[in-house]
């Protein structure tokens, strides 16, 4: 296991701060705010090395790009704005889905994504 370096703390934090999943870009341009000399190769070091450990996780949705998120004690769902392209975590139970599965699959898992809009993008605007 690495040692967690005193940049590798700043940028789980940065993660943690934001409290939801961050495209690499969204999650460089915040960590910059703290660490003006932040480069992109570390930000890519990190980013391997904190998921080789598994205290960082991928999260890849359709059309989406990659966004990093901390492990989570439990499943949760995830909500995709609309308006912003905005990915959030909703820290409540993930809904059962009941499915009848064909035979020879062996489903592992499943990712409920709720879609909308987030409080600060606002109702969308009425179709005339």
């Amino acid at each position: 296991m690495e040692r967690m370096t005193r940049q590798r703390r700043a940028l789980l934090a940065v993660l943690e701060e934001a409290g939801r999943p961050l495209t690499r870009g969204e999650w460089f341009r915040l960590a910059r705010e703290y660490w003006p000399r932040l480069g992109t190769a570390t930000l890519n070091r990190a980013i391997r090395d904190l998921t080789a450990e598994g205290r960082l996780i991928g999260v890849d949705f359709p059309g989406q790009k990659i966004r990093y998120e901390l492990p989570s004690p439990s499943d949760h769902p995830h909500f995709i704005c609309r308006g912003c392209g905005k990915v959030f975590d909703w820290d409540r139970p993930t809904p059962e889905v009941a499915i009848d599965i064909p035979a020879g699959f062996d489903v592992s898992g499943h990712e409920v994504l709720f879609y909308g809009r987030c409080p600060q993008c606002g109702p969308a605007p009425a179709r005339k």
